[in-house]
C-alpha cells in the first residue's frame, strides 16, 4: 500500500512539472518559456522506453526478426522534411492534428491491454500528449494566425473511432508496434524542428545589439588606420 502511495505521489509530481495546464485557464507562459517546454516534452516523448520497448517486451516481439518487422510504415506519420517545409503555423496545425490521432490510437491500446503496468504507461503517455497540445495552443496564440489551432480539452472518458480490423491477433500486434515506432520517430523529428526554432531565435540580434554592431562597423570604417596591422586595409 505504501509503495502504491509513493508511486502516486511521484506521478503527481511528474505531472505537475511536465504537463502545464495553463492553457485551460487562459494564462499561457511567454514564448521563450513555451518553446523551451515544447522542446523538453518532445525530447521526452521520443524516448522508446516510454511506450515502444515495453510493448515489444509484453507482446513477445523481442527477437531480431520480429523487431525487424516493427518499423514505421511509410506515410504513417509526416516526415521530418515535410515538417520543416510547413512553416510555423502549418507545423503547429499538423502537429496538433497528428497528436489527436495518436490519442485515439492509445485509447484503443488501453482497451486491449492485458497488463496493468502498461495501462499506466499508456495513461502517462496520453497525459504527456495533452500537455504538449496545451503548449501548442498557447504558443500558437503568440503567432500571427492561430485560428486553425484547436483549443485543447482535458482528458476524460471519450469515444474513439474503432480500430481497423486486421487478419489476426499477431498481425495486430505488429501494426501496433509499427505505429509506436512511427510515433517515437515523429516526436524525434518534432524535437529537431523545435530546436531549430530555438537556435534561430537565439541568433536574432536585439535592436540594441544591431545598433551596437552598426556603430562599431562605422567606427572601424572611418577609424584611425594606425590601429590596423601593416598591409591590412580597412573593410
Amino acid at each position: 500500500m505504501r509503495a502504491q502511495l509513493t508511486r502516486r505521489t511521484l506521478l503527481g509530481l511528474v505531472l505537475g512539472l511536465l504537463i502545464p495546464s495553463m492553457a485551460a485557464m487562459g494564462n499561457c507562459s511567454s514564448y521563450r518559456v513555451l518553446l523551451h517546454q515544447l522542446q523538453r516534452q518532445a525530447d521526452l516523448m521520443q524516448d522508446t522506453s516510454t511506450l515502444l520497448d515495453y510493448y515489444i517486451h509484453i507482446q513477445g516481439l523481442d527477437t531480431p526478426i520480429l523487431r525487424g518487422h516493427c518499423k514505421e510504415r511509410p506515410g504513417a506519420f509526416p516526415s521530418e522534411g515535410t515538417l520543416r517545409g510547413l512553416g510555423k503555423r502549418g507545423f503547429l496545425r499538423t502537429l496538433s492534428a497528428t497528436l489527436n490521432r495518436v490519442l485515439h490510437r492509445l485509447a484503443a491500446f488501453q482497451r486491449r491491454s492485458p497488463k496493468a503496468q502498461y495501462l499506466e504507461k499508456l495513461q502517462m503517455a496520453r497525459l504527456y500528449i495533452q500537455g504538449l497540445r496545451n503548449n501548442i495552443y498557447c504558443i500558437s496564440q503568440q503567432l500571427d494566425d492561430s485560428s486553425e489551432i484547436a483549443e485543447p480539452t482535458q482528458l476524460g472518458p471519450r469515444a474513439s473511432p474503432p480500430s481497423t480490423p486486421t487478419p489476426d491477433a499477431f498481425e495486430s500486434k505488429l501494426e501496433d508496434c509499427r505505429f509506436l515506432h512511427g510515433y517515437h520517430r515523429f516526436m524525434r523529428s518534432v524535437g529537431r524542428v523545435f530546436s531549430e526554432w530555438e537556435e534561430s531565435r537565439s541568433q536574432t540580434h536585439s535592436p540594441h545589439q544591431v545598433l551596437s554592431v552598426g556603430a562599431r562597423r562605422a567606427r572601424l570604417s572611418s577609424g584611425d588606420n594606425r590601429l590596423m596591422p601593416r598591409g591590412q586595409l580597412p573593410r
